[in-house]
Protein backbone atom coordinates (compact mmCIF):
# COMPACT_ATOMS: atom_id res chain seq x y z
CA UNK A 1 0.00 0.00 0.00
CA UNK A 2 2.72 2.29 1.13
CA UNK A 3 4.50 1.42 -2.47
CA UNK A 4 1.37 1.94 -4.22
CA UNK A 5 0.45 5.39 -2.30
CA UNK A 6 4.29 6.60 -3.55
CA UNK A 7 3.69 5.55 -6.86
CA UNK A 8 0.97 7.38 -7.19
CA UNK A 9 2.20 10.88 -5.26
CA UNK A 10 5.23 10.74 -8.04
CA UNK A 11 2.58 10.16 -10.83
CA UNK A 12 0.77 12.98 -10.03
CA UNK A 13 3.38 15.34 -9.12
CA UNK A 14 4.62 14.64 -12.95
CA UNK A 15 1.49 15.33 -14.40
CA UNK A 16 1.47 18.24 -12.61
CA UNK A 17 5.32 19.09 -13.57
CA UNK A 18 3.96 18.80 -17.15
CA UNK A 19 0.86 20.96 -16.75
CA UNK A 20 2.91 23.72 -15.23
CA UNK A 21 5.47 23.49 -17.72
CA UNK A 22 3.19 23.40 -20.43
CA UNK A 23 1.32 26.04 -19.12
CA UNK A 24 4.31 28.21 -19.30
CA UNK A 25 4.96 27.45 -23.03
CA UNK A 26 1.70 28.73 -24.00
CA UNK A 27 2.53 31.97 -21.51
CA UNK A 28 5.46 32.55 -23.11
CA UNK A 29 3.85 31.74 -26.88
CA UNK A 30 1.53 34.60 -25.34
CA UNK A 31 2.03 38.54 -26.10
CA UNK A 32 0.67 41.11 -23.20
CA UNK A 33 0.00 44.33 -24.83
CA UNK A 34 -1.26 47.12 -22.60
CA UNK A 35 -2.25 50.45 -23.40
CA UNK A 36 -4.84 53.36 -22.49
CA UNK A 37 -5.07 57.45 -22.05
CA UNK A 38 -5.68 59.32 -19.10
CA UNK A 39 -7.07 62.68 -18.94
CA UNK A 40 -8.38 65.59 -16.11
CA UNK A 41 -9.85 68.76 -16.98
CA UNK A 42 -11.17 72.09 -15.77
CA UNK A 43 -13.60 73.81 -17.52
CA UNK A 44 -16.37 76.57 -17.03
CA UNK A 45 -18.81 77.32 -19.96
CA UNK A 46 -21.17 80.14 -19.77
CA UNK A 47 -24.31 81.71 -21.87
CA UNK A 48 -24.46 78.44 -23.56
CA UNK A 49 -28.41 79.19 -23.45
CA UNK A 50 -27.45 82.42 -25.58
CA UNK A 51 -28.61 84.24 -22.48
CA UNK A 52 -27.72 85.51 -19.04
CA UNK A 53 -30.45 85.16 -16.84
CA UNK A 54 -31.56 81.75 -16.19
CA UNK A 55 -27.61 80.38 -16.37
CA UNK A 56 -29.32 77.30 -17.11
CA UNK A 57 -26.38 75.84 -19.07
CA UNK A 58 -23.46 77.24 -17.15
CA UNK A 59 -21.00 75.31 -15.70
CA UNK A 60 -18.07 74.79 -14.00
CA UNK A 61 -16.06 71.44 -13.25
CA UNK A 62 -13.21 69.34 -13.11
CA UNK A 63 -13.32 65.36 -14.24
CA UNK A 64 -11.35 62.39 -14.94
CA UNK A 65 -11.07 60.22 -17.59
CA UNK A 66 -9.13 56.81 -17.54
CA UNK A 67 -9.08 54.24 -20.08
CA UNK A 68 -7.21 51.04 -20.05
CA UNK A 69 -6.28 48.61 -23.09
CA UNK A 70 -5.11 45.00 -22.97
CA UNK A 71 -4.76 43.18 -25.88
CA UNK A 72 -3.58 39.44 -25.71
CA UNK A 73 -1.53 38.93 -28.99
CA UNK A 74 -1.67 35.10 -30.23
CA UNK A 75 0.54 35.59 -33.40
CA UNK A 76 0.32 37.66 -35.99
CA UNK A 77 -3.20 36.26 -37.06
CA UNK A 78 -4.92 35.94 -34.07
CA UNK A 79 -5.41 38.65 -30.99
CA UNK A 80 -7.91 39.67 -28.19
CA UNK A 81 -8.62 43.33 -27.55
CA UNK A 82 -10.11 44.85 -24.65
CA UNK A 83 -10.85 48.16 -23.59
CA UNK A 84 -11.67 49.30 -20.21
CA UNK A 85 -13.14 53.32 -19.50
CA UNK A 86 -13.52 54.90 -16.29
CA UNK A 87 -15.37 58.29 -15.67
CA UNK A 88 -15.52 60.54 -12.89
CA UNK A 89 -16.67 64.31 -11.81
CA UNK A 90 -14.71 65.42 -9.25
CA UNK A 91 -17.01 65.43 -6.35
CA UNK A 92 -19.82 63.95 -8.17
CA UNK A 93 -21.92 61.52 -6.40
CA UNK A 94 -22.26 58.38 -7.56
CA UNK A 95 -18.75 58.12 -9.51
CA UNK A 96 -15.58 57.48 -7.88
CA UNK A 97 -14.91 61.28 -7.80
CA UNK A 98 -17.69 61.50 -5.11
CA UNK A 99 -16.00 61.80 -1.31
CA UNK A 100 -14.38 58.56 0.16
CA UNK A 101 -14.00 57.82 -4.20
CA UNK A 102 -15.16 53.87 -4.73
CA UNK A 103 -17.56 54.78 -7.17
CA UNK A 104 -18.47 51.86 -9.37
CA UNK A 105 -17.61 53.47 -12.94
CA UNK A 106 -16.05 50.60 -15.56
CA UNK A 107 -17.48 50.41 -18.21
CA UNK A 108 -16.56 48.25 -21.32
CA UNK A 109 -15.87 50.08 -24.62
CA UNK A 110 -14.43 47.35 -26.82
CA UNK A 111 -14.04 43.68 -26.84
CA UNK A 112 -13.71 41.79 -29.84
CA UNK A 113 -11.27 39.10 -31.46
CA UNK A 114 -9.19 40.26 -34.75
CA UNK A 115 -7.90 37.28 -37.11
CA UNK A 116 -6.55 36.94 -40.31
CA UNK A 117 -6.81 34.17 -43.09
CA UNK A 118 -4.60 34.77 -45.87
CA UNK A 119 -6.16 37.73 -47.34
CA UNK A 120 -9.03 38.39 -45.60
CA UNK A 121 -9.47 40.13 -41.92
CA UNK A 122 -12.45 39.38 -39.53
CA UNK A 123 -12.78 41.87 -36.79
CA UNK A 124 -15.71 40.61 -34.55
CA UNK A 125 -17.03 42.17 -31.51
CA UNK A 126 -17.91 45.13 -29.69
CA UNK A 127 -15.40 47.47 -31.43
CA UNK A 128 -15.34 51.22 -32.97
CA UNK A 129 -16.49 52.15 -36.32
CA UNK A 130 -16.33 55.63 -38.22
CA UNK A 131 -17.45 56.10 -41.94
CA UNK A 132 -17.76 59.30 -43.46
CA UNK A 133 -15.27 60.89 -40.98
CA UNK A 134 -18.20 60.94 -38.55
CA UNK A 135 -20.24 62.59 -40.31
CA UNK A 136 -22.90 59.10 -40.29
CA UNK A 137 -20.73 57.18 -37.73
CA UNK A 138 -18.54 57.24 -35.39
CA UNK A 139 -18.88 55.23 -32.31
CA UNK A 140 -18.41 51.92 -30.53
CA UNK A 141 -20.81 49.28 -31.31
CA UNK A 142 -21.20 45.77 -31.67
CA UNK A 143 -20.95 44.18 -35.46
CA UNK A 144 -18.36 42.96 -37.86
CA UNK A 145 -15.52 43.88 -39.80
CA UNK A 146 -14.78 41.72 -43.10
CA UNK A 147 -11.77 43.28 -45.09
CA UNK A 148 -10.39 41.82 -48.03
CA UNK A 149 -7.14 42.65 -49.34
CA UNK A 150 -6.66 42.87 -52.96
CA UNK A 151 -3.34 44.15 -53.79
CA UNK A 152 -1.23 46.22 -51.31
CA UNK A 153 -2.89 49.67 -52.76
CA UNK A 154 -6.49 48.34 -52.83
CA UNK A 155 -8.99 46.96 -49.65
CA UNK A 156 -12.45 45.53 -49.77
CA UNK A 157 -14.45 45.89 -46.38
CA UNK A 158 -17.81 45.25 -45.29
CA UNK A 159 -19.18 45.98 -42.24
CA UNK A 160 -21.95 44.96 -40.26
CA UNK A 161 -23.16 47.31 -37.36
CA UNK A 162 -26.35 45.89 -35.10
CA UNK A 163 -27.40 49.30 -33.60
CA UNK A 164 -30.39 47.72 -31.83
CA UNK A 165 -32.00 44.22 -30.78
CA UNK A 166 -35.81 44.13 -30.65
CA UNK A 167 -35.47 41.50 -28.27
CA UNK A 168 -37.82 38.02 -28.12
CA UNK A 169 -41.57 37.49 -28.99
CA UNK A 170 -43.48 37.63 -32.12
CA UNK A 171 -42.35 40.25 -34.56
CA UNK A 172 -39.86 41.32 -32.32
CA UNK A 173 -37.33 41.29 -34.84
CA UNK A 174 -38.97 43.54 -37.07
CA UNK A 175 -37.62 46.69 -34.16
CA UNK A 176 -33.75 45.67 -34.87
CA UNK A 177 -32.05 48.62 -36.15
CA UNK A 178 -29.25 47.09 -38.79
CA UNK A 179 -26.65 49.16 -40.94
CA UNK A 180 -24.47 47.27 -43.86
CA UNK A 181 -21.87 49.01 -45.20
CA UNK A 182 -19.16 48.47 -48.39
CA UNK A 183 -16.36 50.90 -47.56
CA UNK A 184 -13.23 50.28 -49.97
CA UNK A 185 -10.21 52.10 -49.40
CA UNK A 186 -7.67 52.58 -52.77
CA UNK A 187 -4.23 53.96 -52.44
CA UNK A 188 -3.84 55.68 -55.50
CA UNK A 189 0.32 56.23 -53.89
CA UNK A 190 1.49 57.40 -50.55
CA UNK A 191 -0.02 60.81 -50.94
CA UNK A 192 -3.73 60.35 -52.35
CA UNK A 193 -6.13 57.67 -50.77
CA UNK A 194 -9.46 57.65 -52.31
CA UNK A 195 -12.79 56.10 -50.11
CA UNK A 196 -15.80 55.67 -51.69
CA UNK A 197 -18.48 53.87 -49.79
CA UNK A 198 -22.67 52.71 -49.89
CA UNK A 199 -23.96 52.26 -46.91
CA UNK A 200 -27.74 50.93 -45.41
CA UNK A 201 -29.15 51.54 -42.40
CA UNK A 202 -32.45 50.11 -41.84
CA UNK A 203 -35.78 48.74 -39.81
CA UNK A 204 -39.08 47.54 -40.05
CA UNK A 205 -40.09 49.20 -37.45
CA UNK A 206 -37.23 51.26 -35.77
CA UNK A 207 -39.87 53.09 -33.34
CA UNK A 208 -37.94 51.38 -30.09
CA UNK A 209 -34.66 52.41 -31.42
CA UNK A 210 -35.45 55.96 -31.70
CA UNK A 211 -36.95 56.31 -28.27
CA UNK A 212 -33.99 54.81 -26.93
CA UNK A 213 -31.77 57.46 -28.81
CA UNK A 214 -29.94 55.25 -31.24
CA UNK A 215 -31.21 57.07 -34.20
CA UNK A 216 -31.68 60.93 -34.62
CA UNK A 217 -35.34 61.04 -34.37
CA UNK A 218 -36.46 64.25 -35.88
CA UNK A 219 -39.08 62.55 -37.97
CA UNK A 220 -42.13 62.20 -35.32
CA UNK A 221 -44.32 59.31 -35.61
CA UNK A 222 -41.75 57.48 -38.41
CA UNK A 223 -41.59 53.46 -38.51
CA UNK A 224 -39.93 51.65 -41.34
CA UNK A 225 -36.34 53.37 -42.19
CA UNK A 226 -35.23 52.73 -45.14
CA UNK A 227 -31.82 55.00 -45.47
CA UNK A 228 -28.96 54.25 -48.10
CA UNK A 229 -26.22 56.95 -48.36
CA UNK A 230 -23.49 56.84 -51.07
CA UNK A 231 -20.54 58.65 -50.93
CA UNK A 232 -16.35 59.69 -51.37
CA UNK A 233 -13.78 60.71 -49.38
CA UNK A 234 -10.48 62.17 -51.05
CA UNK A 235 -6.97 63.04 -49.18
CA UNK A 236 -3.85 64.20 -51.36
CA UNK A 237 -0.85 65.78 -49.79
CA UNK A 238 1.37 67.61 -52.42
CA UNK A 239 4.61 68.82 -50.85
CA UNK A 240 3.50 71.97 -48.61
CA UNK A 241 0.19 71.19 -49.64
CA UNK A 242 -2.70 69.18 -48.55
CA UNK A 243 -6.66 68.93 -49.48
CA UNK A 244 -9.22 66.48 -48.74
CA UNK A 245 -13.05 66.57 -49.53
CA UNK A 246 -15.86 64.45 -48.35
CA UNK A 247 -19.09 64.11 -50.07
CA UNK A 248 -22.41 62.01 -49.47
CA UNK A 249 -25.65 61.88 -50.75
CA UNK A 250 -29.04 60.19 -49.35
CA UNK A 251 -31.78 58.39 -50.54
CA UNK A 252 -34.43 55.51 -49.70
CA UNK A 253 -37.44 56.27 -47.72
CA UNK A 254 -39.05 56.27 -44.24
CA UNK A 255 -43.04 55.71 -43.11
CA UNK A 256 -45.10 57.94 -41.29
CA UNK A 257 -48.56 58.59 -40.81
CA UNK A 258 -50.42 60.15 -43.50
CA UNK A 259 -52.84 62.33 -41.25
CA UNK A 260 -49.86 64.40 -39.40
CA UNK A 261 -48.03 64.40 -43.11
CA UNK A 262 -50.28 65.94 -45.90
CA UNK A 263 -51.50 62.56 -46.66
CA UNK A 264 -47.61 60.85 -47.42
CA UNK A 265 -47.69 57.83 -46.47
CA UNK A 266 -43.62 58.16 -46.36
CA UNK A 267 -40.80 60.59 -46.99
CA UNK A 268 -38.35 60.52 -49.29
CA UNK A 269 -34.35 60.75 -48.43
CA UNK A 270 -32.71 63.65 -51.13
CA UNK A 271 -30.09 65.28 -48.17
CA UNK A 272 -26.37 65.72 -48.78
CA UNK A 273 -23.20 67.09 -47.51
CA UNK A 274 -20.09 68.49 -48.85
CA UNK A 275 -17.10 69.08 -46.74
CA UNK A 276 -14.23 70.29 -48.45
CA UNK A 277 -10.68 71.25 -46.49
CA UNK A 278 -6.72 72.23 -47.33
CA UNK A 279 -3.78 73.49 -45.72
CA UNK A 280 -0.70 74.97 -46.66
CA UNK A 281 3.00 75.06 -44.32
CA UNK A 282 5.18 77.99 -44.50
CA UNK A 283 7.52 76.09 -42.00
CA UNK A 284 6.74 77.13 -38.91
CA UNK A 285 3.22 78.09 -39.46
CA UNK A 286 0.79 76.14 -41.05
CA UNK A 287 -2.40 77.77 -42.35
CA UNK A 288 -5.84 76.16 -42.73
CA UNK A 289 -9.12 76.48 -44.28
CA UNK A 290 -12.73 74.67 -44.12
CA UNK A 291 -15.96 74.87 -45.71
CA UNK A 292 -19.01 72.73 -44.89
CA UNK A 293 -22.56 72.39 -46.34
CA UNK A 294 -25.38 70.24 -45.25
CA UNK A 295 -28.73 70.32 -46.37
CA UNK A 296 -31.86 71.16 -44.56
CA UNK A 297 -35.72 71.25 -44.81
CA UNK A 298 -37.42 73.49 -46.18
CA UNK A 299 -40.71 75.04 -44.37
CA UNK A 300 -42.93 72.57 -46.59
CA UNK A 301 -40.52 69.72 -46.58
CA UNK A 302 -42.32 66.91 -45.09
CA UNK A 303 -45.61 68.30 -46.95
CA UNK A 304 -44.16 67.72 -49.71
CA UNK A 305 -42.92 64.06 -48.96
CA UNK A 306 -39.58 64.77 -49.20
CA UNK A 307 -36.67 64.79 -46.11
CA UNK A 308 -34.22 67.16 -47.40
CA UNK A 309 -32.21 67.67 -44.78
CA UNK A 310 -29.22 65.40 -44.48
CA UNK A 311 -29.74 62.69 -42.17
CA UNK A 312 -27.44 61.83 -38.94
CA UNK A 313 -27.79 58.33 -37.47
CA UNK A 314 -26.83 59.37 -34.15
CA UNK A 315 -28.70 59.71 -31.02
CA UNK A 316 -28.95 62.73 -29.02
CA UNK A 317 -25.62 64.13 -26.56
CA UNK A 318 -21.83 64.74 -26.26
CA UNK A 319 -21.70 60.89 -25.80
CA UNK A 320 -25.15 60.15 -28.27
CA UNK A 321 -24.41 57.30 -30.17
CA UNK A 322 -24.06 56.83 -33.78
CA UNK A 323 -22.31 60.14 -36.71
CA UNK A 324 -20.25 62.36 -34.13
CA UNK A 325 -18.40 65.26 -35.77
CA UNK A 326 -16.65 67.88 -33.40
CA UNK A 327 -15.62 70.78 -34.87
CA UNK A 328 -15.73 74.30 -33.20
CA UNK A 329 -15.05 74.53 -29.54
CA UNK A 330 -18.67 76.17 -28.46
CA UNK A 331 -20.68 75.39 -31.86
CA UNK A 332 -19.22 72.26 -32.18
CA UNK A 333 -18.54 70.30 -28.77
CA UNK A 334 -14.75 70.26 -29.21
CA UNK A 335 -11.86 69.39 -26.37
CA UNK A 336 -14.56 70.18 -23.37
CA UNK A 337 -18.32 68.66 -24.93
CA UNK A 338 -20.21 68.04 -21.64
CA UNK A 339 -23.23 69.20 -24.19
CA UNK A 340 -23.51 71.83 -27.22
CA UNK A 341 -25.03 75.50 -27.07
CA UNK A 342 -28.86 76.14 -27.04
CA UNK A 343 -30.26 76.71 -31.11
CA UNK A 344 -33.42 77.50 -32.56
CA UNK A 345 -32.85 73.80 -34.18
CA UNK A 346 -31.56 72.51 -31.33
CA UNK A 347 -32.62 74.53 -27.98
CA UNK A 348 -31.31 71.86 -25.53
CA UNK A 349 -27.95 71.75 -27.38
CA UNK A 350 -28.18 67.92 -27.96
CA UNK A 351 -27.30 67.33 -31.79
CA UNK A 352 -24.14 70.16 -31.92
CA UNK A 353 -21.91 67.08 -33.16
CA UNK A 354 -24.73 65.69 -35.85
CA UNK A 355 -23.94 67.78 -38.66
CA UNK A 356 -27.92 69.18 -40.63
CA UNK A 357 -28.75 72.24 -41.99
CA UNK A 358 -25.43 73.88 -41.46
CA UNK A 359 -23.06 76.38 -43.58
CA UNK A 360 -19.83 76.33 -41.38
CA UNK A 361 -17.15 78.12 -42.72
CA UNK A 362 -13.30 77.91 -41.11
CA UNK A 363 -9.72 79.46 -41.05
CA UNK A 364 -7.05 78.54 -39.16
CA UNK A 365 -3.09 78.96 -38.52
CA UNK A 366 -1.36 76.60 -36.25
CA UNK A 367 2.31 77.06 -35.55
CA UNK A 368 5.19 75.75 -32.93
CA UNK A 369 7.30 78.53 -31.93
CA UNK A 370 8.86 76.14 -29.44
CA UNK A 371 9.60 72.11 -29.70
CA UNK A 372 7.01 71.19 -27.34
CA UNK A 373 4.61 73.97 -27.69
CA UNK A 374 1.94 74.27 -30.27
CA UNK A 375 -0.59 76.46 -30.79
CA UNK A 376 -3.39 76.74 -33.09
CA UNK A 377 -5.90 80.03 -33.77
CA UNK A 378 -9.36 78.89 -35.50
CA UNK A 379 -12.31 81.16 -36.44
CA UNK A 380 -15.29 79.80 -37.35
CA UNK A 381 -18.26 80.79 -39.14
CA UNK A 382 -21.73 78.86 -38.70
CA UNK A 383 -25.50 79.48 -40.09
CA UNK A 384 -28.28 77.21 -40.92
CA UNK A 385 -28.43 76.48 -44.39
CA UNK A 386 -32.46 76.67 -44.43
CA UNK A 387 -33.82 79.12 -41.75
CA UNK A 388 -35.20 77.63 -38.22
CA UNK A 389 -38.18 79.40 -36.27
CA UNK A 390 -37.21 81.58 -33.37
CA UNK A 391 -38.66 81.53 -30.08
CA UNK A 392 -40.37 84.82 -30.85
CA UNK A 393 -42.35 83.25 -33.82
CA UNK A 394 -39.60 84.89 -36.35
CA UNK A 395 -37.46 83.14 -38.73
CA UNK A 396 -33.16 83.18 -38.72
CA UNK A 397 -30.35 81.75 -40.00
CA UNK A 398 -26.97 82.73 -38.05
CA UNK A 399 -25.41 80.85 -35.21
CA UNK A 400 -22.53 83.10 -35.19
CA UNK A 401 -18.87 83.65 -35.59
CA UNK A 402 -16.33 82.06 -33.10
CA UNK A 403 -12.74 82.39 -31.62
CA UNK A 404 -10.92 79.17 -30.94
CA UNK A 405 -7.80 79.34 -28.92
CA UNK A 406 -5.62 76.33 -28.02
CA UNK A 407 -2.25 76.56 -26.81
CA UNK A 408 -0.57 72.70 -26.22
CA UNK A 409 2.88 71.98 -24.25
CA UNK A 410 4.14 68.66 -23.68
CA UNK A 411 5.52 68.68 -19.93
CA UNK A 412 7.17 65.19 -20.30
CA UNK A 413 7.17 63.01 -22.35
CA UNK A 414 4.04 61.62 -23.00
CA UNK A 415 2.19 64.29 -20.58
CA UNK A 416 0.54 66.83 -22.75
CA UNK A 417 -1.17 70.24 -21.26
CA UNK A 418 -3.87 71.78 -23.52
CA UNK A 419 -5.02 75.32 -22.57
CA UNK A 420 -8.36 76.37 -24.54
CA UNK A 421 -10.14 80.10 -24.41
CA UNK A 422 -13.22 80.46 -27.08
CA UNK A 423 -16.08 83.32 -27.52
CA UNK A 424 -18.96 83.20 -29.54
CA UNK A 425 -20.24 86.43 -31.07
CA UNK A 426 -23.98 84.70 -31.23
CA UNK A 427 -26.62 85.35 -34.01
CA UNK A 428 -30.31 85.35 -33.78
CA UNK A 429 -30.58 81.17 -33.78
CA UNK A 430 -28.50 81.17 -30.82
CA UNK A 431 -29.98 84.31 -29.31
CA UNK A 432 -33.39 83.73 -29.51
CA UNK A 433 -33.23 79.77 -29.49
CA UNK A 434 -34.77 80.00 -25.33
CA UNK A 435 -35.45 83.45 -24.67
CA UNK A 436 -36.26 86.75 -27.33
CA UNK A 437 -34.89 88.46 -24.40
CA UNK A 438 -31.58 89.11 -22.42
CA UNK A 439 -29.24 87.48 -25.10
CA UNK A 440 -25.71 86.93 -24.23
CA UNK A 441 -22.66 85.71 -25.82
CA UNK A 442 -21.43 81.99 -25.21
CA UNK A 443 -17.43 81.84 -24.11
CA UNK A 444 -15.81 78.82 -22.81
CA UNK A 445 -12.19 78.71 -20.78
CA UNK A 446 -10.30 75.32 -19.94
CA UNK A 447 -7.02 73.15 -19.22
CA UNK A 448 -6.83 69.53 -19.95
CA UNK A 449 -3.59 67.40 -18.53
CA UNK A 450 -4.15 64.30 -20.88
CA UNK A 451 -1.30 61.09 -21.09
CA UNK A 452 -1.77 58.50 -24.07
CA UNK A 453 0.87 55.20 -23.05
Amino acid sequence: MTIQRSVFRRLVSLLFLAWFLSMSNVSNALENQFGGYFRTRAYTETNFTGEDVTEAKDIDRIDTRSRIFYTVKFSDNLKFVNKFEMNAIWGGAGTYGQLGADGANVVVKNSYVDFKMSDLRFVVGVQDFVLARGYLFNDDIAGVKAIYKVTESVMFPIYYLKMYEGGTGKNADDYDLDAWIFYPTFYLNKETTLKPHVSWIGSDNYSQASTKGYVMNRIPGATKLDVYSGGLEIDSKMGAYAVGATGIFQFGSIDVPPASYNGHDSLDFKGYLVDIFGSVSFGMPTLRIKGIYASGNDRDSFANGHVDAFFNPGGPGATGTGAQYSWAEIMGLGIFDSFGIATADDPKGLYADKISNRIIGNLGVTCSPAKDLKIAADLWYAKTAKDVKLVDGTYGDELGTELDVVMSYVLVDNLKLDLVAAYLWAGDVVNKAVSATNAADPYEFGAQLSLAF
